[in-house]
């Protein structure tokens, strides 16, 4: 799809206009033709805006692939977390997370989450994190039709190590209970590896995985996972 790629470049070349802003942007494409024909792209955008003791936080990304002209993966989110700092450890998070997969039969899901992050690291070469906080789920799915309304927590870590100059690599890992069904619950994490190309430029390499314990329908898997390497721009 050629609009993602003239969207990437756009959130590149535009730096001047979101100056006040930590943005990141990357974007991966894969391409094949003749026995085997596939299209998959991902693009994925975070911004963090800091004043004073608070922080805001908005991105999102969008998942398209094609094999021999059908469509065999869309999915998509959109995410704005408010952060306050409490002490140098200690903060305030809420937000909202809506979020689509066509493949695994969910329309929309709205997630609203209130709770706090603690930082048992946090430098120029580490940062070590988690957040604990309540969350409230509507789902909408494409079967049955009927919208679903979960009590749910949400426990999340983050470590990030700053391996050298020019590399640096991250793992995080999240685990979803509901408790309005203690059956359905999600796991889901990532790896990645990240080598600084130049000031702005960045190549990332990563590995996602995502599991349900009590997918939308009986014939749909437990385990989606998602291997990218993804050009960054980082301003």
């Amino acid at each position: 799809m050629k609009w993602m790629t003239v969207a990437f470049c756009v959130l590149v070349f535009s730096h001047a206009a979101l100056a006040q802003l930590k943005h990141e942007s990357e974007y991966s494409l894969l391409q094949s033709g003749g026995n085997s024909e596939v299209n998959s792209q991902n693009a994925k955008t975070s911004n963090i805006y800091t004043w004073e003791k608070n922080q805001l936080r908005f991105g999102g990304h969008y998942t398209y692939g094609e094999a021999k002209n059908v469509v065999s993966a869309r999915n998509w989110d959109g995410n704005l977390k408010y952060e306050r700092q409490l002490s140098s450890k200690l903060s305030f998070i809420t937000g909202e997370v809506v979020e689509g997969n066509r493949f695994t039969n969910i329309e929309a899901r709205y997630n609203s989450d209130a709770g706090f992050k603690y930082y048992y690291l946090k430098s120029d070469l580490h940062t070590f994190f988690s957040e604990l906080s309540y969350r409230y789920t509507i789902e909408n799915r494409y079967a049955p039709t009927e919208d679903l309304y979960d009590q749910k927590a949400r426990f999340y870590n983050e470590l990030a190590h700053k391996y050298s100059p020019t590399v640096q690599y991250k793992f995080w890992l999240e685990y979803i209970p509901n408790f309005t069904d203690g059956k359905d619950y999600l796991v889901n994490g990532e790896a990645s590896v990240t080598s600084i190309l130049s000031s702005i430029f960045s190549l990332k390499v990563a590995y996602m995985g995502m599991y349900d314990n009590k997918p939308t329908l009986p014939t749909l898997k437990n385990y989606d996972f998602a291997t990218t390497t993804s050009l960054v721009a980082k301003f």
